[in-house]
């Protein structure tokens, strides 16, 4: 992120010890994409964030790809997969894309990818260590990697989409003058990036749950107080928003690798959000390969994922695919 950013309470000197009300010192965390030479962020923990009571392998996630992949075009209807599901559809070595429809959130990390997650349905609050980021049908929301977040779901029905990134999520460098600040001609504006805004604090102990994901594994630690202790932070290195519907179309993020935009069509991975196209509804996903002449149906509004290297395509995927669209 280009925009500096501070919530709660910090001290004066940024390396300087930083005293509590009851007299103790906070406990200082850096977090960042590429520990000191990146966005990085300090927060200010009223509890020893080290402090682990247990961690144990919960799940491992196994990516498995179709074999052998026929040459066609693609469409899964995403929105018939089972709720709950969080497998990937599409995916490579440097990015990965999957649906996901909860119907409740705990605490989570993903240590191993950025996540940006696009709000097809419902409505809420990303609940994170560095304060409240509230959402609606349409945003997209950045987390970098390493956050842990919950979602404060409104009771409606949920539906996400997911892109995961094992490089760092960023605005596209040709959005940025010389200094970083976005340009005229940029699809957004500095004004239009929503960031956390409330910060609780919570000075709880006791034994706290949190699935964090690494190594392809799902992994629960239990630690010894509430996650969300922060006291303060500053810097560059957080949660952030968009709207979609405020956004020129085009590129709007970019990552190791590939691109995340809307409008357009081509030969990359399109998730549809709105369209008349006969044969089509919101929640399909159209991949084009390399080798065919894309085709162009009408879809008024689509996040686009353009990739440098093919998609794989994930078995999870395959029973809701709609393998009459490849004669349509």
């Amino acid at each position: 992120m280009p925009i500096y950013h501070q919530l709660g309470v910090v001290p004066r000197r940024r390396i300087a010890t930083f005293l509590k009300a009851d007299g103790g010192d906070h406990f200082v965390e850096q977090v960042g994409s590429a520990g000191y030479g990146g966005a990085s962020t300090r927060l200010y923990h009223l509890h020893d964030p080290a402090r682990v009571i247990s961690t144990r392998q919960a799940f491992e996630l196994v990516w498995k790809k179709e074999q052998p992949r026929p040459l066609r075009y693609r469409h899964f209807r995403t929105h018939r997969m089972p709720a709950a599901d969080r497998v990937p559809l599409l995916f490579n070595d440097d990015v990965a894309l999957h649906t996901w429809t909860p119907h409740k959130s705990g605490y989570y990390r993903n240590a191993q990818a950025d996540e940006v997650l696009f709000v097809t349905e419902g409505t809420g609050t990303l609940e994170t260590q560095m304060g409240e980021l509230p959402y609606q049908a349409g945003d997209f929301v950045v987390i970098p990697r390493g956050v842990i977040h919950r979602l404060r779901m409104d009771p409606v029905r949920h539906r996400f989409l997911i892109i995961e990134s094992r490089g760092a999520v960023r605005i596209p460098r040709g959005h940025r003058n010389g200094t970083g600040q976005l340009r005229d001609d940029a699809p957004y504006s500095e004004r239009d990036i929503r960031r956390p805004g409330a910060l609780p604090v919570h000075d709880e102990r006791g034994e706290f749950s949190l699935v964090v994901k690494k190594d392809n594994w799902l992994q629960e630690v239990v630690i010894d107080h509430h996650p969300f202790d922060v006291a303060g932070w500053d810097g560059y290195f957080y949660p952030w928003a968009l709207q979609s519907n405020h956004c020129l179309p085009g590129k709007l993020f970019s990552g190791d690798g590939f691109s995340i935009g809307t409008g357009g069509f081509g030969e990359d991975a399109v998730y549809c959000v709105k369209t008349s196209a006969t044969g089509l509804e919101s929640g399909s996903l159209l991949l084009h390969p390399e080798g065919l002449t894309p085709k162009s149906p009408a879809v008024e509004a689509a996040v686009r994922l353009s990739v440098s290297k093919p998609l794989e395509i994930g078995e999870g995927s395959l029973p809701v695919e709609d393998v009459e669209y490849s004669r349509s």
